[in-house]
């Protein structure tokens, strides 16, 4: 696993989903992202790109995180894409959910487990998902 950063797309399976989002943009491909990583939180390989869904619906939002700008070349073509389209009822709350397991009981914590930075981005995402 390439992680260059404790940020949400610092990472090579962050970055591999925002390339497969861009070949099924949908909000149903963020649904089944999250809940793949609630099914298996002990596969960091399944974490990382979670987070990285997350942090997509922050962006439809409007609360854009500190390292939007690396996959913001990414990201924008589809952006709108992707606001077109009617927001899943439970999905935010999937969402929540999925990060609250990753921050309490994943392979990804484990990880991470002596990196309060990492803690402190996880803790970050979650309350621009409850707000």
């Amino acid at each position: 696993m390439g992680t260059w950063s404790e940020k949400s797309f610092g990472n090579d399976s962050a970055g591999d989903w925002i390339i497969d989002l861009c070949e099924t943009p949908t909000l149903e491909f963020i649904r089944e992202t999250l809940q793949a990583s609630i099914d298996n939180p002990m596969e960091a390989d399944y974490n990382q790109p979670a987070i990285a869904a997350a942090e997509v619906i922050c962006i439809l939002d409007g609360k854009i995180p500190e390292d939007y700008h690396e996959i913001s070349h990414n990201l924008e073509p589809i952006l709108a894409t992707l606001k077109g389209q009617q927001f899943p009822n439970g999905l935010r709350a999937l969402a929540v959910r999925c990060i609250d397991m990753i921050a309490t009981d994943s392979e990804l914590k484990e990880l991470w487990e002596d990196q309060e930075e990492w803690l402190d981005e996880i803790n970050s995402l979650k309350q621009r998902l409850a707000h």
